[in-house]
């Protein structure tokens, strides 16, 4: 179960992001506006929390509570939140249990959109992947013949490393006083909403530059230092007329079935494929959402409407306010990595100053992401006619 936010959350929510894409705003500015944002997702978080806590409070069938978003805990997990309670607060030389952001993330990717077409895996700060290329595990030959050369394989090492992630959140005594499992039914409640929109907004845009890649960028394109990676080129424009909207797609999924895998930023790659069907996913502005919900709808004979389009389940067709208007991003489902690390450090935020009784904590953990190959999505441009009859 997510956070229900209200009004004030969501209005709070718009005037932070506002103020903190000014170019030369004052600090003051923004810690103004974090503290209101935060200090609204805490009300919110805490006044769920509360009500769910009377609600049930003397339920004690775990499988009931875990039904309703309130986990079992570990052991390890339970005496880190009565130490908490112990001394009011979360001390900043205290390693969190990694189970309790493995959570977040998990509840983070069920209730996201965006983020349950990707993997999160949860890591350390500096990782190295090894990729291999060879034909296969088993060779057909002559009986006997040497095994030499036939398990050859190319194999390749790229390392990146972990980019901060600070997140905030704002607890209240009052919180503290309900025992570990409401305070980490909080905590969760409180981290995914905080770094819920920056998660769907970096996998889309994305550059690369201190941030992960987003599905927008060419991964094989050159680093700008100020730019980043460069935009992809698009595939071509998709009009979803009746008339074309067969050949359109059935184009897509055959261009994503084709990609290029490289075992490092070095090789030149291998021209692989891979079956796609059901596993495509459109990511559209919300405006041009409709424009293809409408042109992929009908009414039968009791004129009753229903959706379909060939290729593609209508149910992938994804919103995202990250996409440009008339863009399109078609994606291979789960050709996304991203990272993410247990909190490496916790302490209290003392640049603002939040409710009373309540103390506002920064929550620095290390995450990255990028797309697995640079053929995992491409983008089109949206074309629709009046009608989309194609006539």
């Amino acid at each position: 179960m997510t956070l229900k936010i209200t009004n004030k959350t969501a209005d709070a929510k718009k005037a932070f992001n506002a103020v903190s894409n000014q170019e030369g705003v004052k600090p003051e500015a923004v810690n103004e506006a974090l503290e209101a944002y935060v200090t609204a997702i805490a009300e919110d978080a805490g006044k769920q929390v509360r009500d769910e806590y009377e609600e049930l409070k003397n339920v004690t069938d775990n499988r009931v509570l875990e039904a309703r978003g309130i986990p079992t805990l570990t052991a390890e997990e339970t005496k880190f939140y009565n130490e908490a309670v112990k001394t009011g607060g979360f001390d900043s030389d205290v390693v969190w249990p990694e189970t309790i952001l493995e959570r977040v993330f998990e509840n983070l990717q069920k209730d996201h959109p965006i983020l349950g077409i990707i993997n999160f895996t949860p890591t350390v700060g500096r990782v190295k992947v090894i990729r291999a290329r060879r034909t296969g595990v088993a060779v057909f030959g002559p009986l006997h013949k040497d095994l030499e050369g036939q398990l050859d394989a190319k194999f390749g090492a790229s390392e990146f490393v972990q980019l901060a992630l600070t997140a905030f959140f704002l607890i209240s005594n009052d919180t503290l006083d309900l025992g570990p499992r409401w305070i980490d039914r909080f905590i969760s409640l409180s981290l995914s909403e905080a770094v819920r929109d920056i998660w769907a907004e970096k996998v889309i845009t994305g550059n690369g530059l201190d941030e992960p890649i987003g599905l927008l960028k060419n991964v094989d394109g050159a680093l700008d230092e100020t730019t980043g990676k460069p935009d992809k080129v698009s595939s071509g424009t998709l009009t979803f007329a009746k008339d074309k909207i067969v050949n359109e797609l059935a184009g897509v999924m055959k261009k994503l079935s084709k990609f290029t895998y490289k075992v490092d930023k070095n090789d030149t790659g291998e021209i692989k494929y891979r079956k796609v069907s059901g596993n495509v996913y459109l990511i559209v502005n919300p405006v041009n959402y409709y424009d293809i919900i409408a042109a992929v709808t009908f009414a039968n004979l009791n004129n009753v409407y229903g959706s379909n389009m060939p290729f593609i389940n209508v149910e992938n067709i994804i919103e995202s306010i990250d996409v440009p208007e008339n863009k399109l991003i078609a994606f291979v489902g789960g050709e996304y990595e991203a990272t993410q690390s247990r909190p490496e450090k916790v302490y209290v935020y003392k640049e603002t100053f939040a409710m009373k009784r309540a103390t506002l904590y920064a929550i620095d953990m290390l995450g990255n992401g990028y797309p697995t190959n640079n053929d995992a999505a491409n983008i089109y441009d949206l074309a629709f006619t009046a009608d989309n009859s194609g006539e």
